[in-house]
């Protein structure tokens, strides 16, 4: 089949599950199942390859995440029930005050937690961010907005975020370099896009029609009227199921760079060990703090809860698979043979059209960050910049074939439309901030 034929299947496609969810209102788990079945066999992938891409792409994702979100869910509405998630909250609030919270959360989730997987920061940072905007009036698309950039910009610009390291590996960027463009050009693109955001979402956000909750919704994800406490805690022991988690994480996550990983440190610090190792921190807390019976029902609340986010999620892993089978990331990655654009611009664009096209931001941030690699030497072209251009252009355009799309979706309580304006648009603002930080720069380094 021609590229352009393929082409033109995969943007029916995800044209066909936007209408379809947002319009129609059709449950999105089975548009995206149906979605990605017609692109299999449109593409020629044939009966039994297209069965097989869809049912590998649900059980691959669920393994890479399935546990973490698990956890993390739980870990969230046990947070919730001893009552940390509101004293957090307020914390929060004495510190930024009200109209600085969208950029202070976006900072803490870009600059401070790169070292966090973005699943685990997401699970973690989730209901902080539906409480805060519960509490101030600020709204969740603002919070939301803060949230998806922070945590784009940690992945992608800030070490030791995964796709800064690998993309700095594949072209051949001194970490150093790296730290020291890496941080000031997230700084701007997080609060450049976030005030962007923000005004935009004053003028477009209807609560009416992009706020939901669903059935087993994210109830047990927010700061609820906590029970009256048998026992109390200071507010230092009962963060001790976040924290420990995080200090893991990132302990491997610094091991790992200094070639020191692996044995108990690789044990400890993988994500699944350090979040059940939190959980079960917040189930001793909760017990000693309630009971015994408010533990389970917390727990119940919240594999309720996880449940939904689980399928939406691995959901959005089978239409991934089905995308990549089809070969169209060979096809976009052939424009940097005869593109005439700058090396920064086609860095961004390549990406950019990677990430629209495939979903992950990682995967768009590294492969044209490979491809360019064996070039790069001979290029007049920093090769930090064309690194942040980038990561700039896989923070472009994320949509259904993303499952942290759905994610956000459930998590943040939105409608499949709010989705789009609190991911979607406000990633690809950052993206757009990005380009210019890094074309500006290109003039004087």
């Amino acid at each position: 089949m021609s590229d352009t034929l393929i082409l033109l299947h995969t943007a029916l496609a995800v044209l066909g599950i936007v209408v379809l969810v947002v319009l129609a209102r059709i449950n999105p788990v089975i548009i995206l199942v149906l979605g990605a079945l017609y692109l299999g066999l449109a593409t020629g992938l044939g009966f039994e390859s297209t069965t097989t891409a869809v049912a590998q792409g649900f059980g691959d994702l669920m393994a890479e995440v399935g546990l973490i979100i698990g956890f993390g869910v739980l870990l969230g509405s046990l947070l919730s029930t001893t009552g940390t998630l509101q004293r957090i909250v307020e914390l929060f609030l004495r510190v930024c005050g009200r109209e600085k919270s969208p950029y202070a959360l976006g900072l803490a989730s870009g600059i401070i937690f790169p070292a966090i997987y973005f699943d685990v920061a997401l699970v973690m940072l989730a209901p902080i961010a539906r409480s805060v905007a519960a509490r101030t009036g600020v709204g969740i698309a603002a919070l939301g907005g803060s949230l998806a950039i922070g945590l784009e910009v940690g992945l992608l610009m800030v070490l030791p975020g995964a796709a800064a390291l690998a993309s700095a590996g594949a072209l051949g960027v001194p970490l150093g370099t790296m730290l020291l463009f890496g941080i000031p050009v997230g700084i701007v693109c997080i609060l450049g896009g976030i005030f962007l955001h923000s005004a935009l979402m004053r003028r477009t956000w209807q609560p009416a029609k992009d706020e939901t909750t669903l059935n087993g919704g994210v109830d047990g994800m927010t700061v609820a009227e906590a029970e009256e406490p048998r026992r109390r805690l200071p507010l230092a022991v009962m963060l001790l199921p976040i924290l420990v988690p995080l200090a893991l994480i990132v302990s491997g996550t610094f091991a790992e760079m200094a070639g020191t990983s692996g044995g108990p440190i690789g044990f400890l610090s993988h994500p699944i060990v350090a979040l059940l190792i939190g959980l079960l921190l917040a189930c001793g807390i909760t017990v000693y703090m309630l009971s015994r019976d408010a533990l389970e029902k917390s727990l119940s609340k919240g594999a309720a809860t996880s449940g939904t986010i689980l399928l939406f999620t691995g959901v959005a892993g089978s239409l991934g698979e089905v995308i990549s089978r089809t070969g169209i990331g060979d096809i976009i990655s052939g424009l940097f043979e005869t593109s005439p654009l700058s090396p920064l611009i086609l860095a961004w664009v390549v990406a950019a059209l990677l990430r629209l096209a495939q979903g992950s931001g990682s995967v768009a941030a590294i492969t044209a960050a490979t491809l360019l690699a064996p070039v790069v030497g001979g290029l007049d072209t920093s090769a930090v910049l064309v690194l942040l251009a980038a990561a700039a252009g896989a923070s472009f355009g994320g949509h259904v074939s993303d499952n942290t799309f759905w994610m956000f979706r459930t998590l943040l309580g939105l409608s499949t439309r709010g989705a789009f304006q609190v991911y979607t648009l406000s990633q690809s603002i950052m993206s757009v901030v990005g380009l210019g930080v890094v074309l500006g720069l290109s003039v004087f380094v």
